[in-house]
């Protein structure tokens, strides 16, 4: 009776470390696979298959990818257009997410620099205007 009795408190206390139930969440074996996927794709890329695989692998680029598999897939497909001859078009994959945050605050840094640079030049014109009595 004690052994049924501490079999079933071990069997119960072990149930409290297991993981929730993961409802609505997306495995990683989806995740890996389109990865895995997509480096393959990279991987293989020739003179015959170049355009046709950048326009598969462009929608994974531009929605899915995290900030470091779109700088090393950028990088991938950059160097194996050099070696095969091709050339990757300018804007390819420019719109991606992983991307947003670091433009936008790009775009506001030449914004600032802009504005600097013209109220600079104004106070400079002011300077120039205004004469100087000796």
């Amino acid at each position: 009776m004690v052994r049924v009795l501490l079999t079933l408190a071990l069997a119960t206390s072990a149930v409290a470390f297991a993981p929730a139930n993961t409802a609505g969440r997306i495995g990683t074996e989806l995740a890996a696979s389109k990865y895995k996927e997509v480096r393959q794709t990279i991987g293989s890329l020739d003179k015959d298959n170049f355009s046709a695989s950048l326009a598969e692998v462009e929608p994974f680029l531009l929605n899915e990818a995290g900030a470091t598999i779109y700088k090393k897939s950028i990088r991938r497909i950059t160097t194996a257009a050099k070696t095969i001859g091709a050339e990757v078009p300018a804007d390819y994959a420019k719109a991606a997410k992983a991307t947003q945050k670091r433009r936008e605050k790009q775009d506001a840094f030449i914004q600032q620099k802009i504005a600097e640079a013209a109220e600079a030049s104004a106070s400079a014109e002011e300077e120039e205007a205004v004469p100087v009595e000796a």
